[in-house]
């Protein structure tokens, strides 16, 4: 614990693994077994790290250290997330375990910090479904984009991206010259999005509308 509380990683998990693999019956044993994930997690060997918490969960249901364990599961899986460009499968398991460990423990102190984390992961991957739609959109294959835009609206409402894919939909509707549900989609984002500059940018794109249907606005 000296060496785990000073950042010697390696150090730590070489203790303790001796602990747990030599004294399997000590009253010890569970608490060395959750700090042997620690020190893995010290180290950045998420990987490793998910398997000894994993293997806490298992082999120790009943001690204390289960419901942070849950935890760091999940932030192992957070902490090997990729950019939005990249692969999300770390992501969408941080999301499953981070929700799990609310389902479990809906007091725990660590709640705030797993809600914060599961919205920062639906952000990214509304991201990652919103820059697929942004290339099949800039390619002119308006189908594909408006299936990912659609993916946005359905399953990321809460999320930053929403309010992005409404306005990118008022684009393609209003490029097939169907003017009124161009308008809907950039009314609402005008009205309800708190992204200053996109509600500025649905305004003029309204202001085009109205323009068109020799209406004002008002």
């Amino acid at each position: 614990m000296d060496a785990l509380e000073r950042g010697r990683c390696a150090e730590a998990v070489e203790k303790l693994q001796r602990l747990v693999d030599n004294y399997p019956g000590s009253r010890l044993v569970a608490e060395a077994q959750y700090h042997l994930a620690e020190a893995y997690f010290c180290s950045e060997d998420y990987v490793n790290a998910a398997f000894e918490y994993q293997r806490l969960i298992q082999t120790y249901p009943s001690s204390q250290w289960v419901a942070e364990a849950q935890f760091k599961i999940a932030e192992c899986y957070y902490q090997q997330a990729r950019r939005a460009e990249l692969d999300q499968t770390e992501t969408r398991n941080a999301l499953r375990h981070f929700r799990t460990f609310l389902d479990d423990n809906p007091h725990h102190p660590l709640v705030d910090k797993a809600r914060e984390r599961i919205a920062d992961c639906r952000n990214r991957l509304a991201y990652k479904t919103y820059l697929a739609a942004r290339l099949y959109q800039r390619q002119n294959h308006r189908d594909a984009a408006r299936i990912y835009y659609d993916q946005i609206l359905n399953e990321y409402p809460d999320t930053r991206y929403y309010y992005k894919a409404l306005y990118r939909m008022g684009e393609m509707a209003f490029a097939r010259d169907d003017r009124q549900t161009a308008r809907r989609y950039w009314a609402e984002v005008a009205r309800d999005s708190d992204d200053e500059d996109l509600q500025r940018r649905a305004g003029e794109r309204l202001a085009q509308v109205y323009e068109s249907f020799g209406e004002t606005g008002n």
